[in-house]
């Protein structure tokens, strides 16, 4: 009962992109594809009807009744139109609705897209990208097939089959009548009853199909700690094992299909059986002429054909209303961050202020307490610490990924709780300590920090990064291809296209958060000029683990353990000999001074 109620919401959910509100021409397309749908099953009602009065035509001119050859003529040329005409329709619903399903499927996954970018870090921190990709690819495919099989097929089959049993009654008696629609639901329930039945075996064969892909996936990415503990053998064991437990599934999977197969045959056969067996002897007795014997024959076949298929389309229809299910679960999820209306208006200046905030992502442990400092506009301020000590938690903060759990973040005197993230983010430019990049071309990667931007803008943000000598040094310069994540490019030189990237997109912030952690002394020597020169007269806040970085900011920032500790620039701290004394005594030897 549960599960039936969730297939009825998942419907419901569906149904809004099906009879779009705002698009009148598609709900103009729904209509004429069901008036379609009934005329070619009116059609395909009608054919057997025609046949009949062919055959009994014939009949008639064979025994020299009839004398002319121009009704049974047209008879079987009506019987050929009425084919014609019931394909015809078909084709004609499935052209007029194909616009519709297309326009849904491509809707649903433009909005689970958008729902996915508005949800919180904290959801993506913690999601399986790759389940996710199945559930969307899962569920969209999952549309597709109710639409043309569930509407299209199923449902005009159950019509077709009430349709047929009228005129059977009507024409040859109630018994007719009472035989189809019993064979007709014994069918029906004998495939729904094993597909159940099979459905256990289904299950353990893709869960076995599952541990076979991750195993052997796993192992090849793997090559190299394989053969250093020369486990090829043990990795055969492990993925032998999976596929016996595969082999032994598929075969019971098979095995119940074949019995299927048989009892579905067996079923629909016997009711043919009869039916023809009454009519024989209905011809016998003068109440059923030759053309009635081929109308009941034609009928039954004509019904048993889509029902042929209906234990394996019943299983895709549990499976395709799960993914849709699935799917229409995301955007149950909400984001744990409410976004405001608010924008941050045009202004030259560009001040942040933390005011006692406080933030945890577990109550039993605080990870920022009462922070307060300033970064005036212009001004550069570095955040220094241990590792665990929050810095990376104030740049979420910042950014709007969390909210405080108390206190307030302002940016030039404008609560962040009344802020659109859109404007937020707009004014700030971001270089991570680990960049991933888009698994496409360099000058892509770089124009992203401004898509609008010309090609002279690129290459002199590339320059500015010191990146561009690099880039042109590459046999396919800019439209080099980084690889996914970018993985193609060293940690130097993805930063460096991280770093031209913000450059691009000339924010009024600049945040740098372990910005030059990756690259050698002498890059992040060269790197951090460039990045003194982009970001001068600009505000700049900095977290830092190499203390060089930091060392020639206008304020330091010591944090530890979530609490500011010690405050001022290099030398106060350094006079004070207090906790940034001590790293900056631990890192000396590796450490230079950027000037």
């Amino acid at each position: 009962m549960l599960r039936n109620t969730k297939y009825i919401k998942t419907f419901q959910l569906l149904l809004p992109y099906l009879w779009p509100k705002e698009r009148k021409d598609l709900r103009l397309r729904v209509s004429f594809a069901v008036v379609a749908l009934v005329l070619a099953k009116i059609a395909s009602v009608c054919t057997p009807l025609v046949l009949g009065a062919s055959v009994n035509s014939l009949t008639e001119l064979s025994s020299g009744i009839n004398l002319f050859m121009l009704v049974p003529v047209a008879l079987v040329v009506g019987y050929g139109v009425t084919k014609i005409i019931a394909f015809a329709f078909v084709e004609v619903r499935d052209a007029l609705f194909s616009k519709v399903s297309q326009h849904s499927i491509r809707q649903i996954a433009l909005t689970m897209f958008k729902h996915l970018h508005n949800l919180s870090l904290q959801f993506h921190l913690n999601r399986q990208t790759g389940a996710l990709a199945k559930y969307i690819d899962r569920g969209t495919k999952g549309i597709d097939f109710l639409l043309r099989y569930v509407l299209f097929n199923i449902v005009p089959t159950f019509f077709e089959i009430f349709l047929v049993s009228g005129i059977l009654f009507f024409l040859y008696g109630p018994w007719y009548a009472v035989i189809t629609l019993t064979t007709i639901g014994l069918y029906s329930y004998l495939t729904f009853t094993i597909t159940e039945w099979r459905n256990i075996f289904r299950k353990r064969m893709n869960q076995a199909d599952n541990e076979v892909s991750t195993k052997m996936i796993d192992s090849l990415l793997n090559y190299e700690t394989v053969k250093y503990f020369n486990n090829e053998s043990f990795e055969f064991e492990r993925l032998d094992k999976s596929l016996e437990d595969y082999e032994s599934a598929a075969n019971k999977s098979r095995h119940t299909l074949s019995l299927l197969n048989v009892a579905q045959t067996f079923i629909i056969m016997t009711g043919i059986t009869i039916m023809l067996v009454m009519s024989a002897y209905g011809i016998k007795n003068g109440d059923i002429d030759v053309g009635g014997f081929v109308v009941i024959n034609a009928y039954m076949l004509q019904l048993y054909q889509p029902l042929n298929w209906l234990g394996s389309v019943y299983r895709e229809i549990r499976q395709s209303l799960t993914d849709m299910e699935n799917m229409f679960s995301l955007l149950e999820v909400k984001p744990t961050t409410q976004d405001a209306n608010e924008k941050i208006p045009e202004s030259e200046t560009a001040e942040i202020k933390f005011d006692q905030v406080s933030f945890d992502y577990d109550v039993r442990r605080t990870i920022i307490k009462n922070i307060s400092f300033t970064v005036p506009d212009g001004k550069k301020v570095a955040i220094v610490g241990p590792t665990g000590a929050g810095k990376s938690t104030i740049s979420r903060l910042l950014f709007k990924f969390y909210e405080p759990k108390s206190g307030n973040i302002y940016v030039n005197n404008m609560n962040l709780n009344r802020v659109s993230q859109d404007s937020l983010r707009g004014i700030i430019g971001v270089v991570p300590q680990d960049t991933v990049l888009f698994n496409d071309t360099i000058h892509y990667n770089i124009a992203y920090g401004n898509t609008k931007a010309s090609e002279e803008q690129v290459i002199s943000a590339a320059k500015n990064a010191d990146i561009h000598d690099f880039i042109t040094s590459l046999p396919d310069g800019y439209q080099t291809i980084v690889g996914e994540r970018g993985l193609k490019l060293s940690g130097g030189e993805k930063q460096r296209v991280a770093i031209a990237r913000t450059i691009l997109k000339n924010p009024k912030i600049f945040f740098f958060d372990e910005a030059t952690s990756a690259l050698d002394t002498s890059t992040e020597k060269e790197i951090q000029k460039n990045l003194e020169n982009v970001s001068k007269n600009k505000t700049t806040l900095i977290i830092a683990h190499r203390l060089s970085t930091a060392a020639n900011a206008d304020q330091i920032i010591v944090l530890d353990k979530g609490e500011i500790i010690e405050q001022g620039t290099h030398e106060e701290l350094l006079s004070q000999k207090g906790k940034y004394f001590e790293m900056w005594g631990k890192q000396k030897p590796t450490h230079e001074i950027i000037t």
